[in-house]
């Protein structure tokens, strides 16, 4: 100490008592330093003793006290050199989801289970949560996306209802960094919603999707938000008309789209048919590409992989996608491919009444095999199994069965059932 004052670089403290999540985005934000906007300079730094490779430690840096984590080939007791910020600034918006992915060349989106929706097979639906995880299934979980929606939207509207989708760190989840916007099917205004045709053919506005994506944190109802700046749109195009009505499309369109004259910059399209027992063996691929032909990506809807994926695609509505950014070359097609994947899980991957249902119209048992794309409509391809009605007949009245005495012989059968009457009182 000098005057009093901690000099820079020595440990603070261990930080071993962080939640695992950030540890890990640390560990890659140390690689890629994209996520922060930062003013920076070397400081050395003291690792103590007891500390192993990958442990997160607290040191005191020039513009406060800031995380690194222990690299590897290091040994307790060595000096290293540490790129400090003297003021870091988190970026929100695309930028900063951006920063976060990095340089990985893969993500897989996670839909987590919702317990009561899945005991109430559907009924009770409930605020859909994803988790965005780095270079596959087994990597760092560094991001959430959390539904807001209103509970009677849900329930009486799903799953055309509005919403808002806030992405965030997983380690904090008020640091927003991107809220969509999806302004579709309301409770409280029935006819009068914003998108009130969605399930029909896409012919008009309202019968098409639109989800704004939004820098920062915005909150309130859709159509009424606060807070938030729209950087660009996510469109289906009306293609009621158009000579590929059977391929499912998005488009992207800066800031809020309402310019029609701006050509969009990037789509997703996908196959016409899939979802229903189709995904329980076949994958749904999604390719993203951006209009000027530099950046393509490629999302594609998983099979199950385990006896309880089996069993989580059977008995609820949660689905998993990969995301390969190899052929992704600017860092904002990075997070438009990550975004587009959550408004495919909204669009085509939530609508169905999952792998089978029973229809109490014509009392059949519905297997759904998958969801044909039809000039905008969503056309399931269903077996229907007709169940029986009513009690099942009485063992005499079957088919086959021996007729019954009363039945058998007229006028005899009667003197036999009335001779056997009078034995038996005797």
């Amino acid at each position: 100490r000098r005057g009093g004052q901690r000099p820079t670089g020595v440990l603070v403290r261990s930080s071993a008592t962080l939640h695992p999540a950030q540890q890990q985005l640390l560990m890659a934000q140390q690689q890629v330093p994209e996520a922060v906007v930062v003013d920076s300079q070397p400081v050395a730094v003291t690792i103590p003793e007891n500390v192993k490779v990958g442990q997160v430690i607290a040191v005191a840096a020039p513009g406060g006290e800031a995380h690194i984590a222990v690299p590897d080939g290091v040994k307790p007791g060595q000096v290293i050199q540490v790129v400090m910020p003297v003021a870091a600034t988190t970026l929100t918006g695309l930028q900063g989801l951006a920063g976060f992915l990095g340089n990985s060349a893969k993500l897989e989106v996670n839909q987590k289970i919702r317990l009561a929706e899945a005991l109430t097979g559907g009924c009770c639906e409930q605020q859909n949560i994803f988790d965005v995880k780095l270079e596959g299934r087994d990597g760092p979980r560094v991001l959430t996306a959390k539904e807001k929606s209103s509970c009677c939207d849900r329930v009486c509207c799903k799953p055309y209802h509005s919403f808002l989708i806030h992405l965030s760190p997983t380690y904090d989840e008020e640091q927003v960094l991107i809220t969509l916007e999806r302004k579709g099917c309301e409770f409280s205004k029935c006819c009068f919603s914003p998108k009130c045709c969605l399930p029909y053919c896409s012919c008009s506005e309202c019968c098409t999707e639109e989800i704004v994506i939004h820098e920062g944190k915005a909150t309130g109802k859709p159509s009424k938000l606060v807070g938030g700046n729209p950087v660009a749109v996510i469109k289906q195009p009306m293609q009621c008309c158009a000579s590929r009505g059977c391929t499912p499309t998005l488009e992207y369109f800066h800031n809020d789209g309402k310019t029609k004259e701006d050509p969009p910059f990037a789509k997703i399209v996908g196959p016409t048919c899939f979802g229903g027992c189709s995904e329980l063996c076949f994958t749904s691929s999604f390719t993203y590409s951006s209009a000027s032909g530099s950046d393509s990506a490629s999302i594609v809807h998983l099979t199950p992989r385990s006896c309880g994926e089996f069993c989580k695609a059977c008995c609820t509505d949660s689905d998993n996608y990969a995301i390969d950014l190899s052929a992704t070359k600017t860092p904002e097609a990075k997070a438009h491919a990550l975004l587009g994947s959550l408004v495919l899980d909204t669009m085509f991957f939530e609508i169905d009444q999952g792998l089978c249902h029973y229809d109490n119209a014509s009392n059949a048992c519905v297997i759904t095999c998958c969801l044909c794309f039809c000039y905008g409509c969503l056309c399931p391809c269903e077996c229907h199994i007709p169940l029986p009605k009513g009690a099942p007949p009485s063992p005499e009245n079957s088919v086959g069965a021996p007729p019954s005495p009363e039945t058998q012989g007229g006028e005899e059968g009667a003197e036999g059932v009335a001779f056997a009457a009078e034995n038996d009182q005797a």
